[in-house]
């Protein structure tokens, strides 16, 4: 469950970013995205209250007496922050499905620490059938068949042990219904009761079925191929490669691969498509996702005082922006993080490397193809 991490550029390679980045502003016909602000915008004012009903699943006691230690419910994933917004529990929740936390977040402390982590995490993504027999079939290794639940089909699960130490983990996927449920377990100071864990994923399968059968098709939306021609070459154009591809998802039966799925989430890292085949960065489209984004502001702007606000244009409006950079929390090498709210619809841009301002204007022309 760490996070992957990627270095960022130095200073002179940093300034000519920086001009690298008006010109293809220029070339994709884009102002400039304005400078960045000492502090973060205003959150959205939403509701910012966690997608599911946790307490539905299990009490505080139960998750407790699995892991070994005290992990109460939480009201952000603040592990979401190392991961691209499509990938994640946001855009499970964007797809009308959510998330559920108990425990320590191992976000919250820099790589040099060794604080005791104790985390169980939910996520639940709703119509997610057809991923997951495409899946099952296109990843088998990693789908093999797994413990038995009454109500429920499991595949791609394990319990292990951690190489040192006391630590442990348990992971499993349950198809409920039309419904996807992963749930994963870690404890860095005891070792996991598999036993224990499936009984209590099993309790968890009516809570599923229920969302599961008050589920609603969703409006249709515009779909977003951030893999098409016109993508790749307004990434080229802001970062300079001959060309750009998209760089195919981690070959692993899972959730994060079924989000691709749901037409209201689009996510595509790119990579030059020559020379070192570098990535560039990450492109995150969440529609329907102004809770999730208000959520995942709040928790910026609570454990990064470093992050920033910044504007893009669209048309004639002005947009607001929230920047941080991964290394804020300790952790080093970097990546740029730049996120915008147009409407109901969240753009999240993570970039390896360039300056703020290239980020943004990735940001800015995803937010005019809407």
């Amino acid at each position: 469950m760490a996070a992957t991490r990627w270095s960022g550029t130095a200073a002179v390679a940093g300034l000519a970013a920086a001009l690298l980045c008006l010109s293809g502003c220029q070339a994709l016909g884009l102002p400039g995205a304005a400078p960045t602000t000492p502090h973060p915008n205003s959150a959205p004012a939403v509701d910012i209250a966690p997608p599911l009903d946790c307490s539905a699943f299990t009490a505080t006691p139960a998750v407790e007496a699995l892991l070994g230690a005290a992990a109460p419910l939480a009201t952000t994933p603040a592990d979401a922050l190392a991961t691209p917004a499509g990938r994640g529990p946001f855009g499970a929740q964007a797809a009308g499905g959510g998330w559920c936390r108990w425990g320590d977040d191992p976000a919250a402390s820099s790589a040099a620490t060794t604080a005791p982590v104790h985390l169980l995490s939910v996520q639940v993504l709703p119509r997610a059938t057809a991923s997951w027999q495409w899946q099952a079939v296109q990843y088998a290794q990693t789908a093999a068949t797994g413990a038995h639940y009454d109500g429920g089909e499991s595949r791609g699960g394990d319990c292990g042990r951690a190489a040192s130490g006391a630590g442990s983990s348990c992971h499993t996927n349950v198809l409920v219904g039309d419904s996807w449920l992963a749930v994963d377990a870690v404890s860095s100071t005891s070792a996991i009761d598999e036993k224990a864990f499936h009984v209590l994923v099993q309790s968890f399968v009516p809570t599923v079925a229920a969302i599961d059968a008050r589920d609603t098709t969703p409006a249709p939306v515009k779909p977003l191929s951030c893999g098409d021609a016109a993508w790749l070459k307004a990434v080229a154009g802001v970062y300079g490669p001959t060309s750009v591809a998209v760089l195919a998802p981690a070959a692993t039966f899972g959730l994060p691969n079924a989000l691709v799925g749901d037409p209201r989430v689009a996510v595509c890292a790119y990579r030059a498509a020559s020379g070192d085949s570098s990535l560039i960065g990450t492109v995150s489209v969440l529609r329907g996702a102004a809770a999730a984004y208000a959520t995942y502001h709040g928790l910026v702007v609570d454990r990064d005082p470093d992050a920033s606000g910044g504007t893009i244009q669209l048309g004639s409006t002005e947009l607001a922006t929230l920047v941080r950079h991964t290394d804020a929390s300790g952790s080093a090498p970097a990546e740029t993080v730049i996120d915008a709210l147009v409407g109901d619809a969240w753009i999240q841009f993570a970039a390896v490397s360039g300056s703020d301002d290239q980020a943004a204007s990735v940001v800015q022309w995803v937010a005019g193809r809407l």
